[in-house]
């Protein structure tokens, strides 16, 4: 699976990682840990899934917070689009479901903003390729954040 991230997931990442306090800093590799471990299928077979096209399904993954240990339910919620044709998955959004950055249920007019947002940086050509499994700190080398 090739996977890529938007401006929107990279600021995202950004804004927990800044808040040390709030329990935030494991967000890259519970991602990454979630997503090495889950195979191809069920990362496009998942059954939490927001939209469904006939060529791609946007997902919404509950992912737990390792550094305050919260199960998947109280952790992250990982917003991602990935395409049944094709290998590919866009990261779009992480969010917490706790602390002072938590987010309750995005509404369908931002899933729709994620979507554009997305489909407008694969034109431009500048989504931005990662590789979650065989590095943690990839994620943050390209969002400038060592």
């Amino acid at each position: 699976m090739n996977f890529y991230t938007t401006s929107s997931f990279r600021t995202s990442i950004q804004l927990l990682i800044r808040k040390p306090k709030n329990g935030y800093m494991s967000v890259v590799s519970d991602i990454c840990e979630t997503l090495k471990s889950m195979p191809d299928n069920i990362l496009r077979d998942n059954n939490d899934r927001i939209r469904q096209e006939q060529n791609f399904r946007i997902v919404k993954l509950r992912i737990g917070n390792s550094n305050q240990r919260l199960p998947k339910n109280d952790g992250f919620r990982l917003i991602y689009w990935v395409s049944l044709r094709k290998e590919n998955l866009v990261l779009l959004k992480i969010y917490p479901k706790r602390g002072s950055l938590a987010v309750g249920n995005l509404t369908e007019g931002e899933f729709v903003r994620l979507l554009e947002e997305m489909v407008d940086e694969n034109k431009q050509q500048v989504l931005q390729q990662v590789d979650i499994l065989s590095s943690l700190n990839i994620i943050k080398d390209q969002c400038g954040l060592l």
